[in-house]
């Protein structure tokens, strides 16, 4: 525990003094910041029994897939420092090649911040997330044993931690049920239908362009061309807003220049917004 504590005050350390070194080189910031977190939890980088860097999957190669007795349990993908973790393509490429190859975990890291995803959840469930330079040091330690290698016997249990002031202000992403049922009520079989299909793709971990969701909505005797689409978005946009709720979907507004450059971000459900109707809505929905 003392050795963790000395390691993550000095990762601290690094990541101020280095940050423009580290910012621009992805193979230096796992160097620097994450191999040095893995042999500190056990996973030895230097046993390829344990830890496998570059391995070759179905769909993908992630930068490390980390081994438990033999079977594949993490799939750790690093990103140079002040890399967006929360960026769809990348966590769509992470979830996949975790599916396709059964593995349970998945990892996305800049060296200073961790997600812990749980694969095997519908949608990908983020179970830990850690910020070495902003997080009090006592909470990153307490995470981080979270991933100590013996700790683990093939399932990641986030200890409890104090809540840190960056988890406090998700609260407000907790949507009201009621409302939300409410709102889902009020729309046309057309709109019950688009919500169903993006929210299906979220479960998933995918995101769809518009003529995925025309192709999906056709599959269900629903033939609409691109007009009538944008009638129906628009449609549950303006619903959702006159109920005081968020958009089930990222506006234009809200997504700046990235929602004409990069179509898929259009048509994303909010995933406060899949927490609320797979509770409400859609429990017996298979994956």
């Amino acid at each position: 525990m003392r050795d963790l504590f000395t390691l993550v005050n000095e990762l601290k350390d690094r990541i101020k003094r280095y940050e423009r070194l580290l910012k621009h080189n992805e193979m230096l910031t796992r160097y620097v910041l994450v191999d040095p977190v893995l042999r500190a939890l056990g996973w030895d980088t230097e046993n390829p029994s344990i830890v496998r860097p570059e391995e070759k999957q179905n769909s993908g190669k992630p930068d490390y897939i980390l081994y438990y007795e033999n079977e594949k349990l993490i799939a750790l993908e690093a990103k140079s420092l002040g890399s967006k973790l929360d960026e769809r393509k990348v966590l769509d490429l992470g979830f996949k090649y975790s599916w396709k190859n059964k593995i349970p975990y998945f990892i996305i890291t800049d060296g200073n911040e961790w997600r812990v995803y749980n694969v095997a959840k519908m949608g990908g469930q983020l179970i830990l997330e850690i910020n070495i330079l902003n997080d009090a040091i006592e909470d990153v330690v307490r995470q981080l044993l979270s991933l100590w290698r013996p700790l683990i016997r093939r399932k990641i249990e986030p200890l409890g931690i104090i809540q840190s002031q960056r988890e406090k202000s998700k609260e407000h992403e907790v949507l009201d049920l009621d409302k939300v049922k409410e709102f889902y009520e009020s729309l046309t079989d057309m709109g019950k239908a688009f919500l169903e299909v993006v929210f299906k793709a979220w479960k998933q971990g995918r995101t769809l362009t518009k003529d995925e969701i025309i192709d999906e909505l056709r599959k269900r005797g629903i033939n609409i061309d691109r007009r009538v689409f944008t009638g129906i978005k628009s449609g549950i946009t303006r619903r959702s807003e006159k109920m005081n709720l968020p958009p089930p979907m990222p506006t234009s507004k809200e997504s700046g220049e990235r929602y004409w450059r990069k179509e898929k971000e259009r048509y994303v459900l909010r995933d406060e917004w899949g927490r609320a109707l797979e509770k409400i809505l859609f429990k017996d929905e298979s994956r």
